[in-house]
Order: C-alpha cells, then structure tokens, then sequence
C-alpha cells in the first residue's frame, strides 16, 4: 500500500512541474484536461518504462499542442527535462541528410539515378553486378544498395578526433558490398548514409553538417539544433540511461562514428516544433528554405525496390519510413536508437499531424506513441476497405515455402536465413494463409494486384510477385523480403542444427552427472573429460555471447580495442570450437576402450553434431572472433 502511494506522488508531482515548466508553450485550441489528461498517462508510461526523462512536441496544423518534456535530463543533478533540453536524436539525422540531397537535387546538382561510381569513384565500395545493376544515389537513400550495417568495433569513434572526408568512409569500407543486386530489396545500413554525407560534402563544398546548417536549420530558426561529432557534454543536453536489474547506469557519449551522417543530430522540442509546423506546410513563409511539397512529395515515394515496383509503397522511402500501425491513418517517420537515447518522429502531412519524442533511455517508445496517436486521431473514423477475391490461377502457384533474404548483418544474422521464413499456406476468397513459424499463423487480406494487409491495418503492407528472373518473392512484416525456395533444402540446414543443440544439452546433463561419478571413482576421469570439455566450450560460448550483448548495450568502446572483455569474446568462442576438436580427439583415443555400445553411440553423437555447430559458426565468423579488427 505504502509503495503505491508513493508511486501515486511521485506521478502527480511529474505531472504537476511539467505543467508549470511548459504551459506556456501549450496553445489551447484542445481542452486544457484533455491535454493533462494525456499527460497524465504519458507520466504512468514513464514509470512503466523507466525512463529518466521525455521530450514531446506534439503539432496540428497550425498549432502547437505541446513542446517540452515530463521527467528528468539528469538523474544525478534532478534537472528536470523543458523545452530547450537537447536529446540526441540518432538515426533521425538520416531525415535530414536525405533532405541534404533533397536540396542539392533541387538546386539541380544531383539526380535520384545518378551513379556512386559516376559521382564519387573513390568510395571504396564492391558491386559485382555493377555493370548491369549500379549502386545509384537513390540506393543509398533507401538502403537498398545491400550494404551490410556497421560492424562491431566501427560503432564508436575512439580516436579523439572527428573523422572528416574519404578516411571517414575508409573507414567503414567493410560494409561497403553489395550482397544482391543493388535496388532488389531493403536492408538497413548505417554506412550507406555516411557515404551520402560524403557525397553532400563532395558535391557542396561544405562538410555536410555545414550544409544542411546553412540550407534548412538557420532558415528554421533551428538554432539549438547541432549535429554532435566531437561526443563532449554540453550544458542543456539531456544524459544518457540504461536501466537494467532495477538501477539506471549512465552512458558515455561518443564521437559519431564514420562521419557522423547516420546518427549525429541534437535537437530539443522547441527546434523540433519548428522543423514539424515546416513539415506539414513547407509553402509557408519559407522563402530561404528549397525544399518545397513537391521534393516532399519526392521524398515520400519508394523508387527503387521490387515490392514498389509491384505497387508497394509501404516501407523505406528517402529518409523515411511509411508504417502501417495505426488504425485510422497512417504515419511515416524515422526512429533513432543510440547509446542511452530512443527517438521517434512521425507525421502524416496530408491530416496536418505530427510529432517527435525522445527518451534519454534505452526504452519502448510505443506505448507513448499509441497514447499521443490515439490522442490526435480521436475523432476521426477508422475507414472501410475494400477486400478482392484472390485469383487462384495466379496466386495459387506461389504458394510455399519463402527463405528469409535480407539480414542487416551476414555475420550476426545468418541463422535467420535458415530459421527466419515463412509458409504461404491456403488461398480462402480473399485471404492468403500464412505460417510464421512457431504456431504464429496470419490472415492477409487482398485489396488487388497482390497486394495485402493485416486486419486492422488501413494501408497493405505485403506484397507476393515475380523478380526479373521469375522467381516468387514476398515482402512484408517490416521490409522483410523472402525468395521462395524448396523446403527440404532449408530443412536440411535445420535438422543437423537442432541435433547439434540437443547435443550441447546433453553435454551439460552428462557432465553433471558424470562429475560425482567420477569422485566416486565409478568413471575413469580421462572418460569425463569426454563430456566435460565440450561442456566448458559450451558454457565459455554462451558467457562470451552474453558479455557481447552486454558490452553492446553500455559498452561499445570495448569493442575498438583489443582488451579483457573483447579478448574475453575472442577466447571463449574460440575455446568453444578447441573443446569440440579436443574432445573428438579423445573420443578417438578412447574409442576401443569403451565397452558398452549404447554409451559409444551417445558420445559419437554428441561429438558429430558438436563440431557440426563449431564448423557452422567457424564459416560464419563466430569462432574466434577479432571484435578490435574486423
């Protein structure tokens, strides 16, 4: 009772300074409760989610509905979070380097189609389909150049000095190949937008942040906005949280990585109020501003993918996302996730809506995000959509199997090409039957063209078509693009990776049991070693695997130098696969002299199915892992 009156306090008191810290910011064209109202619950998602602090500026049409935040920039200090709060926007700041070329396009500098290799030769990026299929600025744009995401140890910049120029992609060519045919399909990549800073620079003059400064943020009045490359703490930035085991550890900031392009944008809820009344109505009143609703409009369309192409708009435009969450209209934007830092901006231009907000936290910012949609859309009707009955001479043979294509990394990501597709089951009338895997079985409706829709969903976001080749490809569930392909293929891959699994469990269940065993002499400790190194190679895999984790989450310098925790990484992955080797080779030694058959087929199995997963992950670089030099 005592800990939810408490609770209870601490909320009112939340809401209560926030009021007095912004309600002059708020224009009362919406009831004064209906906003404390939504306040209110945004302060109960705070405590829910532990987040520190929120900045919030909410916009329809012409007004303001609110600017500024609830909860705390610094926990230590308790300065509470108001509308000149400074967050670190991440990924958000690819909006605004796409509105970069945006303007160098208008200014007829650039076009959509231009070639990388035409406009800057010197990136260092592979395309082995180059001569037929380029990589294309409008590639970039939409990340479907399929560029890999940043590596590991690439993440931070440790150096002690910004990265400027060709060095600042130098510096991430490992990224830079082109896994499938550029324009094929969506895979998000980092430094695909550090190459479009570059190419900003290259093209201006100016380095890039310089440029999208002087063309959109001083003609804004945007003057609190900044893009951070050096990683030093300024006076209203808000700090960084990771709230975990019930305690929140503060996060370092870090220089951008590469350039700084894909992640470095600062804002606070009075610029963002600014940029979003811009957005929705960019003909107003912004005589030194170039872009205009028709380079919006542009900048809206998907251009370059196969699911576009069949009539598929949902997905990764230039610079923003097309979502079809809500259930009365849809919202387009870009999330950004950093180091303590989760950032949402979504908007809908035609109904006058918008918003940005931004946790100084690690967090789930959709319940905030369900809470202030169903605010601006209250009154508005969840409109009728009409359904076509699927033709079953065209649909019905590409029913089957889909292996899952496009993972951001190949390294970390690869089993999801093994375990990561889906089952096209039944045609009913206008529904296609889709398995997910592990009981998840999906009703996609048809509106025509074989496009398709979550029920509930306004928009389709799902799409089933030919490649040019006349493969089956399927698209949906969040750009997840999936290339039909014979089951028994994929199931081969499975079946020797569960066995492998079972066998690590057994590994671990013999070792407990032959350990007392072998104290009380029953077993030769030499036969125990048979179990137990494979154990210890499993038990120093699953360590090392969650140290990376970790040391992702709050601890990503540790992954540009060679140190205990990334030395830690490297040795116990590799430990895993000596273990697996040593203990075949024991096995064989020890072969002859065990006499029961039955305890002879339980070790050769454990021992096969074993280094089957050391050989598995060797090939895909999780053996052995050199995190400092990749």
């Amino acid at each position: 009772m005592n800990k939810l009156i408490i609770l209870f306090s601490v909320l009112h008191f939340m809401v209560l300074s926030c009021k007095v810290v912004n309600a002059q910011l708020q224009h009362h064209n919406v009831p004064a409760p209906a906003m404390d109202q939504l306040l209110k619950k945004i302060a109960g998602v705070l405590q829910q989610e532990h987040m520190p602090g929120l900045m919030i500026a909410i916009i329809k049409n012409d007004s303001t509905l609110f600017s500024g935040g609830l909860g705390y920039a610094d926990l230590e200090q308790k300065i509470k979070v108001d509308s000149a709060t400074q967050f670190h926007l991440a990924s958000v700041t690819k909006f605004f380097v796409a509105m970069g070329i945006q303007n160098l396009i208008a200014e007829g500098k650039l076009k959509l189609s231009d070639r990388l290799q035409t406009i800057a030769p010197e990136i260092p990026y592979s395309n082995k389909w180059e001569s037929t299929h380029p990589v294309r600025l409008v590639h970039l744009l939409e990340h479907t150049a399929g560029f890999e995401d940043i590596m590991l140890n690439k993440m931070v910049n440790m150096t002690g000095k910004p990265l400027m120029g060709i060095n600042a992609i130098q510096e991430q060519k490992n990224s830079l190949t082109s896994r499938w045919k550029p324009g094929e399909r969506m895979s998000y990549s980092n430094p695909g937008y550090n190459v479009l800073g570059y190419i900003i620079e290259k093209i201006s003059g100016i380095p890039w942040n310089a440029y999208i400064q002087q063309t959109l943020l001083k003609p804004l009045a945007m003057n609190s906005t900044i893009f951070d490359l050096s990683g030093e703490s300024l006076q209203h930035y808000a700090k960084g949280y990771d709230f975990r085991n019930g305690k929140y550890t503060l996060l370092p900031l870090y220089m951008a990585s590469s350039n700084g392009a894909s992640s470095a944008l600062v804002s606070n809820a009075s610029d963002m109020t600014r940029f979003m009344r811009f957005l929705l109505d960019p003909e107003k009143s912004y005589a030194d501003v170039l872009i205009r609703e028709h380079d919006f409009l542009e900048m809206e369309k998907v251009h370059s993918t196969l699911a576009s192409q069949h009539g598929l708009q949902t997905g990764y435009a230039l610079g923003n996302d097309l979502f079809p969450n809500n259930k009365k209209i849809t919202f387009r934007g870009h999330n950004g996730k950093g180091e303590g830092f989760s950032s949402w901006i979504f908007f809908n231009r035609e109904a006058g809506l918008a918003y940005t907000i931004s946790a100084n936290c690690n967090t789930n910012l959709w319940p905030v995000s369900v809470l202030i949609e169903d605010f601006l859309t209250k009154n508005m009707e969840i409109p009728k959509i009409r359904t076509v009955k699927i033709d079953q001479s065209k649909i019905g043979p590409m029913l089957g199997y889909y292996q899952f294509m496009n993972p951001k990394n190949e390294r970390w990501e690869f089993y999801r090409r093994i375990f990561g597709g889906i089952n096209l089951l039944a045609i009913d009338n206008d529904k296609l039957i889709i398995d997910k895997g592990n009981g998840q079985v999906d009703s996609l409706l048809h509106i025509g063209n074989g496009l398709f829709h979550l029920k509930g969903d306004i928009i389709p976001s799902f799409v089933i078509g030919h490649d040019h080749e006349g493969h089956s490809f399927f698209q949906g569930y969040g750009n997840r693009f999936y290339s039909k392909a014979p089951y028994l293929t994929i199931l081969l891959q499975k079946i020797p990776i569960y066995l492998g699994l079972l066998a690590a469990l057994l590994s671990i269940v013999y070792t407990i049991i032959g350990i007392p065993l072998a104290f009380l002499k029953k077993i030769k400790f030499i036969d125990l070693c048979l179990v137990l190194l494979p154990s210890l190679g499993i038990v120093s895999f699953l360590i090392s695997y969650r140290i990376l984790g970790v040391t992702d989450a709050i601890h990503k310098e540790l992954y540009t130098t060679l140190n205990g925790t990334s030395l830690s990484i490297f040795a116990g992955m590799l430990f895993f696969g000596v273990s697996a080797v040593i203990g075949a080779y024991l096995l064989y030694k020890r072969w002859s002299q065990i006499d029961r058959k039955w305890i002879k087929f339980t070790l050769a199995f454990n021992t096969i199915f074993l280094l089957y997963l050391a050989v598995l992950f060797s090939i895909h670089g999780w053996i052995g892992i050199p995190i400092w030099s990749m």
